[in-house]
């Protein structure tokens, strides 16, 4: 039923600004850019009822994504709350009111995690784990310093950091067009949000600039672990003559071992678009802390990822390169 002139008249705020709404208790109608009435709910705190993904319809109404919705609100005591929503639910009939709850199932980050090796095992390597950043206050305060406070983030200091490479010259060498518009567009496919899984790749830049041909580290955290995803290109990858087989969180990945690691120790700098092979420059301070990155590695020996869900993956679908 459409909403009629009460409703209309109601202050009312778009559905993704919803952190907006006051902290106060009050009566709800969830309307469409027709004017449909979706929903009515009533909450003794309108604000945390729909903070970050709490409300229970809120999956229902982003499926509907060609749907623009609405929050209209009235402010009405906690004591009016009940006889107020059974009215208005009784008088525009909203649809959802009347449709059971569809939940949103939602994958565990480890799950996220194995798909996502699946898909760029074939194309890396694990470059080795570093100590919790934590135990480093120089490199947190350089971290400040030049305004690289992504890599050290309170949620990230704690944690062992196990570090991944991808090689863009063997993932276009398998790709239908070796170019970089070819390489970001399978990259940014595979590391994409996906609203269905309880945590996503974090970046650290701007992803509108990897149209570009640039891409950013990527950073997961789970099971206790940060797992940060680099790209490298032929030149650091000629350092390396060989890789060792081990894995990661159940998928077979290949590890350099500790001599080839000393070599990229020695050659190699972190940042936050890849690994690269060092050249020193006038900027000796900004590539030393890069350098400094690089230098804490020790060498990846076991699959440090254990696994607490297990989920069963369809990998014949996720092998399939297709961009």
């Amino acid at each position: 039923m459409k909403a009629d002139e009460h409703i209309l008249k109601l202050v009312h705020i778009g559905l993704k600004y919803r952190d907006l709404l006051p902290e106060k208790s009050g009566i709800y109608y969830v309307l469409d850019e027709q004017s449909i009435v979706w929903y009515i709910g009533q909450a003794k705190n309108l604000r945390s009822r729909w903070s970050g993904n709490n409300h229970h319809r809120l999956y229902q109404l982003q499926k509907q994504r060609k749907k623009q919705f609405t929050i209209y609100y009235e402010l009405i005591s906690q004591l009016q709350l009940d006889a107020i929503e059974r009215q208005h639910i009784e008088q525009y009939n909203p649809q959802l009111n009347r449709t059971k709850v569809k939940a949103q199932k939602l994958h565990p980050t480890e799950t996220l995690l194995r798909e996502t090796l699946i898909l760029i095992a074939p194309y890396s390597f694990v470059l080795g784990v570093e100590s919790p950043r934590k135990e480093d206050p120089k490199l947190i305060e350089d971290s400040i310093n030049w305004r690289d406070a992504w890599r050290v983030q309170k949620a990230v200091l704690p944690l062992r950091v196990i570090h991944i490479c991808i090689n863009l010259n063997q993932l276009g060498e398998c790709l239908k067009e070796n170019d970089w518009h070819s390489l970001c567009l399978f990259l940014r496919k595979v590391f994409r949000q996906r609203n269905n899984y309880s945590e996503s790749w974090a970046c650290k830049g701007t992803l509108k600039y990897e149209y570009s041909g640039i891409f950013y580290v990527r950073r997961l955290l789970v099971n206790g672990f940060a797992i940060e995803v680099y790209v490298t290109n032929q030149e650091t990858a000629d350092l390396i003559q060989e890789y060792e087989l081990t894995q990661l969180a159940g998928v077979n990945i290949r590890v350099i071992n500790e001599a080839y690691l000393a070599i990229i120790k020695n050659k190699c700098q972190l940042r936050i678009t890849g690994m690269y092979v060092y050249y020193n420059n006038q900027n000796q301070p900004y590539e030393e802390y890069r350098r400094r990155a690089i230098e804490r590695l020790s060498p990846y020996k076991e699959d440090l990822v254990k696994l607490l869900f297990n989920e069963v993956l369809d990998i014949s679908k996720l092998k399939i390169l297709n961009v």
